[in-house]
């Protein structure tokens, strides 16, 4: 088992948790925006996610006609789960390394390889694991706050 002070497993999962909870909480989600103003992680959401599912969540991206399985309507993931927001279900379907069997097959670009390849070749060797993080709880607040009332 990982330390906090050695980097190890308990503590990524404790990073992760963390920013989870103050990201997601009620008054960060409904009041948190980026230097330009708009809500953190709209940019990242509009640039990587909205091709499929899009710009508003629905599904309807002009992507969405030329895959074999329609993506999901983001906007009502709270709804579907009867009223609670699944952060960490959420926090794994987009990052995607880790296999949630439930889920089924893989039709989602596994984004975060996709983030940590990315970070890589700007921050190397310094902190790639901890922008895929961010990136990937950015994305997770985002679709939070577009979530139907």
């Amino acid at each position: 088992m990982g330390s906090i002070l050695t980097g190890g497993h308990f503590f990524a999962h404790g990073v992760v948790a963390i920013g989870i909870l103050t990201m997601c909480s009620p008054g960060f989600a409904q009041s948190r925006t980026g230097k330009s103003g708009e809500p953190i992680g709209q940019s990242s959401y509009l640039a990587n996610c909205a091709v499929c599912h899009g710009a508003g969540g629905q599904g309807d991206g002009p992507y969405a006609g030329y895959l074999n399985r329609k993506p999901a309507a983001l906007t009502t993931i709270r709804e579907r789960n009867h009223g609670i927001f699944p952060l960490e279900y959420l926090y794994k379907v987009i990052d995607g390394r880790e296999m949630i069997a439930a889920h089924g097959t893989r039709d989602m670009p596994i984004w975060g390889e996709v983030f940590r390849t990315e970070s890589v070749q700007d921050f190397w060797p310094w902190g790639s694991e901890q922008v895929v993080r961010g990136k990937i709880l950015e994305l997770v607040y985002y679709i939070q706050t577009i979530q139907e009332k």
